[in-house]
């Protein structure tokens, strides 16, 4: 028998494949999110063939799409399979306060759920943007645990972070906390953030989460949550990293944030489109032009035709202003109008007298920049 929520993540699902069907329309690619996506894919997934680019993309939003659906259905528990949850990582928890970590991954709100239907007292940090807008629904989802009166948040912005989070857990209350995403890291070096390897790259992130479970003295916790098909969700529990009170805090922080991401990076392998962050990754990744050999112009290039560069560059529109982007280097260029048409041409391989819409010093200039290349 079907219920609310079947019908709801069902018409999500459906969403999801009509738009597959209307993947010949190649207008998709002209959006900016698309083109920070697909820059992130060819820099940590190089293997991956462009083609597959936009269903990846339109698999974060549909996963987006879920995992904000299924929070108010207690019903999808019903769907889901808890794995590697151990009696005595479940005593641990149960009976100790500890600090849960999880990344923006697959149903990533589920760990809430969870939590609350152990009655495992909790308080969320995020950003104080999150709270603005989701923090009725929060409350709302406690409301339905029985724990109306408990629901607790911290700013993740907030100056007296730390001091909050030790205050929490001194009371007995878990915290939980996202390692991912804008929300964890910015590219700016200070106190609390490295550099580690993360698919074969180097990213920034905080090491503070791991740093305040060592000098509180807690577990830290970090589960996942996937999706291996609609009616197959997983929540991973990973083995729980425990306090080290004899290396040194920096390295242990270190080293508990690698292990947390090394242990991350196998499931996101496997479901590499199940993870939100790949919309704002950019913010942990340095700022570097890489040094890219040009192409060289000669009369006969045009003789014997180019086309645009569709795999390095994309194009896109915000509002009236046009823009070149270039996902090697991340660098977005500004185009007048009149370029945007002609490269919109290019780009959708509708044939048309180039050299009469583009000025020759122009188009000298494009392929140089390998922004049109060779036919």
């Amino acid at each position: 028998m079907k219920t609310t929520y079947i019908d709801g993540r069902n018409t999500i699902y459906e969403d999801y494949l009509k738009s597959k069907e209307i993947n010949f329309s190649r207008s998709f690619l002209k959006t900016h999110s698309f083109n920070l996506v697909s820059a992130h894919f060819y820099k940590f997934f190089p293997d991956l063939d462009f083609s597959q680019h936009y269903d990846l993309y339109n698999q974060i939003l549909l996963h987006n799409r879920l995992t904000h659906f299924e929070q108010h259905y207690d019903e999808v528990f019903n769907y889901v399979t808890t794995e590697n949850l151990s009696e005595d990582t479940y005593e641990l928890i149960k009976n100790n306060p500890c600090i849960f970590s999880s990344f923006h991954f697959g149903s990533y709100r589920l760990l809430n759920t969870f939590l609350i239907k152990n009655k495992i007292p909790y308080t969320i940090v995020c950003p104080k943007s999150i709270l603005e807008k989701e923090e009725a629904k929060f409350r709302e989802i406690y409301a339905n645990g029985g724990e109306n009166d408990d629901s607790k948040f911290i700013e993740v912005e907030s100056p007296t972070l730390g001091l909050q989070i030790i205050r929490e857990l001194k009371k007995g209350r878990s915290i939980f906390v996202y390692f991912d995403g804008y929300r964890g890291a910015t590219k700016e070096k200070d106190s609390e953030s490295d550099k580690i390897k993360f698919l074969d790259q180097e990213i920034f992130v905080k090491t503070g989460v791991a740093h305040l479970a060592n000098i509180a003295k807690v577990p830290l916790i970090t589960t996942l949550s996937y999706r291996k098909n609609i009616d197959d969700i997983r929540l991973h529990f990973f083995d729980a990293i425990m306090p080290d009170l004899i290396k040194d805090r920096h390295q242990h922080a270190l080293d508990a944030t690698t292990l947390a991401h090394d242990r991350f990076s196998e499931f996101l392998k496997k479901y590499p489109g199940q993870w939100e962050s790949w919309l704002y990754l950019h913010k942990q990744l340095e700022s570097n032009e890489e040094n890219i050999l040009k192409n060289e112009f000669c009369e006969n290039v045009l003789k014997k035709g180019v086309v645009f560069n569709s795999k390095r560059y994309g194009i896109f529109k915000i509002l009236e202003d046009s823009f070149l982007f270039d996902r090697f280097s991340y660098i977005t260029y500004p185009i007048d109008t009149q370029l945007y048409i002609s490269l919109e041409k290019m780009f959708e391989n509708i044939p048309f007298p180039i050299e009469n819409e583009i000025k020759k010093e122009t188009i000298k200039e494009l392929y140089s920049n390998q922004v049109l290349v060779s036919a």
